[in-house]
């Protein structure tokens, strides 16, 4: 069908012709049999459209609302009348994508990710980027990371322009600098491995020269500073030169410091707020400062600062609304981050993500905040695609649009934008949903990615699922995952990932626990038929699962970091041969008994009374083997 803009051509034109070509629609040349769009912008914040015939007006207060408009009118040409109106309860709604924990976004990647943004009405994305970007004074600042280019940087922020979204660098100016700093030309900058030392020149020095890069890369005049857990800020080279100091004002003089360049630069900051709250914090936790706790005078922000308040984790709305009046008592500047679940392994964690965003925005809206984001963090190494936190995305967006939202509005709103089966995604939940976790999966167990990397014949998880049936649970959802991913058009390789990992776990899961039980019974046939049969298939499992998440990892990220999972992957299929191999050695005689297999087993953890739980590990080096792997 052709289209045709009635005004606002130039400023809506480009941004409109691309949604139009994703659905199959283009923009006419003229007015005969085009179906055409009346755009207003209204200075109230609601979005309407009006449908009649092969007309429609679209009123809306921002540009990003307008692009959410034009796709939900998209999704309702076959009826000859149709409207809405919705009022979003933010003023700026984003999400901020993770390109610093191995995995950095494609420019296509973001671009993709804008597109999807400015249908769901977003209008602020944010790259987390530690040290993935360009410093040219100090070169191995995010060297053989995939950092970011300036170049790559305007390309993307006049991209987000097209469709009315504010592209805003998030880096770090204090903490969570462990990679560069790692550098022997950085590490006179550290006050620990993870931690910039604060008062210093040369500390400023670096920090002024972040801030310089940025403010040229990004036309937003934002900037998120991070700041966030550095819980042993003083404590360590800072420490031994100027002896214990208070460290509320260690870090308010660094802030002011910080603050002050941003001035230099015309940049408006932000933090992350919980040094604030943990240093208050009687036991150092972030959510257990008293409700009501009040800080000096001296103690507080800056005026000009924006306080970042991030919760990911609750599923009371009390919680929230607890700690929003904690923040207003220090800001009146006040923004929250929810979460994804992107970063708790190999797979997303949909329904954490659903129920701790709908009890968040209970609490906003009750509190009259009117900025908040998304995050996708990809903790300890990006195995988890970032594209599998799209359903997350669109849940947070709604909410911000709705009153309420029920699985039909999600469900709906999924599929007018995505070619795709909305229960079949749903699925990829399903990986560390195994029995014994919980309709939430609210303690976060990541039972897919310990079952994965864990060490066939030590078993340190072993404990946890003997007995549960997981590896048959495993090869149903192996099944299920298999159907929907022959579905579905548009995630067709991320669902058949998830497919050859399930399919893989059906064999892994419960291998120790099976080697260990035929050796205890000496049951040398059914050693023979595991280390020919079992490993052998498994094997070819985790090779194909090896070869389909390079596939993935290259289309959504540069190469740089693959390197890390490379080695995971291959790692695993390395001591599947090691365990047939020493199975064969003692069913061959060579070996006279197998001393890993007789060493007590014991629970990697349990709960207050003793019982086995099924845990969150999410550390790669403490999953594969209880062996120190960084050598220190």
């Amino acid at each position: 069908m052709k289209f045709r803009l009635e005004q606002l051509q130039e400023e809506l034109g480009a941004g409109t012709e691309i949604l139009l070509k994703k659905y199959g629609h283009e923009l006419a040349d003229s007015e005969e049999g085009a179906f055409r769009i009346l755009p207003t912008m209204e200075t109230v914040p609601a979005l309407s459209v009006r449908k009649k015939g092969k007309a429609a007006v679209i009123r809306y207060p921002g540009k990003a609302q307008f692009f959410r408009g034009l796709s939900r009118l998209l999704s309702h040409l076959k009826e000859q009348n149709w409207e809405m109106r919705e009022a979003a309860s933010m003023e700026q709604l984003g999400a901020m994508l993770d390109c610093s924990r191995n995995g950095v976004l494609r420019t296509e990647t973001v671009k993709r990710y804008i597109r999807i943004m400015a249908e769901l009405g977003m209008n602020q994305l944010m790259l987390y980027t530690e040290d993935t970007y360009e410093i040219p004074e100090y070169p191995s600042f995010g060297a053989f990371r995939g950092r970011y280019t300036a170049q790559e940087i305007r390309e993307c922020d006049a991209y987000a322009e097209i469709f009315g979204i504010e592209l805003v660098p998030c880096i770090q100016t204090l903490a969570h600098l462990h990679t560069p700093l790692r550098w022997p030309v950085m590490q006179s900058l550290q006050d620990n491995e993870d931690i910039l030392m604060a008062g210093e020149e040369r500390t400023q020095k670096l920090i002024d020269a972040m801030l310089a890069s940025v403010s040229r890369m990004f036309r937003s005049r934002k900037v998120h500073l991070g700041m966030d857990e550095a819980f042993y800020l003083g404590l360590g080279n800072y420490l031994r030169k100027n002896g214990f100091q208070d460290r509320t004002t260690i870090m308010k003089r660094h802030l002011d410091t910080v603050t002050a360049l941003c001035r230099k630069y015309g940049l408006e900051p932000m933090i992350w707020s919980d040094m604030y709250f943990s240093l208050a914090s009687e036991n150092g936790d972030y959510y257990g400062v008293s409700p009501d706790y009040e800080w000096r005078e001296e103690d507080k922000p800056p005026k000009d600062l924006t306080l970042v308040y991030w919760d990911y984790y609750h599923h009371d709305s009390a919680v929230y609304e607890k700690m929003l009046r904690l923040h207003k008592r220090l800001s009146d500047k006040i923004c929250f981050a929810g979460g994804g679940w992107t970063w708790n392994g190999l797979s997303p964690n949909y329904k954490k993500a659903q129920d701790t965003t709908a009890k968040a925005f209970l609490a906003l809206k009750e509190q009259g905040i009117t900025s908040a984001f998304c995050t996708f963090w990809q903790d300890n190494g990006a195995e988890t695609p970032m594209e599998a936190g799209l359903l997350s995305l669109v849940y947070f967006a709604e909410c911000a649009y709705r009153d309420e939202i029920t699985d039909r509005d999600w469900k709906e709103r999924w599929e007018q934008i995505f070619d795709s089966n909305f229960e079949g995604m749903l699925l990829l939940d399903r990986l560390d949903r195994v029995p014994g976790t919980g309709a939430h999966n609210e303690n976060q167990a990541n039972p897919s990615k310990w079952l994965l990397y864990q060490d066939p014949m030590l078993g340190l998880f072993d404990g946890q699922i003997e007995g549960q049936g997981v590896g048959e649970y495993y090869e149903q959802l192996a099944q299920r995952l298999g159907n929907a991913a022959k579905k579905d058009k548009e995630f067709y390789h991320l669902l058949s990932y998830y497919e050859l990992l399930a399919r893989f776990l059906g064999k892994k899961a419960e291998l120790g626990i099976h080697i260990l039980k035929a050796y205890q019974d000496a049951d040398k046939e059914e050693l023979w038929r595991i280390c020919e049969d079992v490993i052998g298939q498994a094997r070819r499992e985790i090779q194909a699962l090896k070869e389909r998440r390079e596939v993935l990892w290259f289309a959504e990220c540069k190469p740089q970091g693959y390197e890390v999972l490379d080695i995971r992957l291959s790692g695993v299929d390395t001591r599947l041969q090691s365990a047939a191999r020493r199975i064969q050695s003692y069913l061959n005689g060579k070996e006279e008994r197998l001393e890993e297999l007789e060493e007590e087993r014991i629970l990697w953890q349990s709960d207050r009374e003793g019982q086995r739980v099924i845990p969150r590990e999410n550390m790669w080096e403490f999953i594969v083997s209880a062996a120190n792997i960084k050598g220190v």
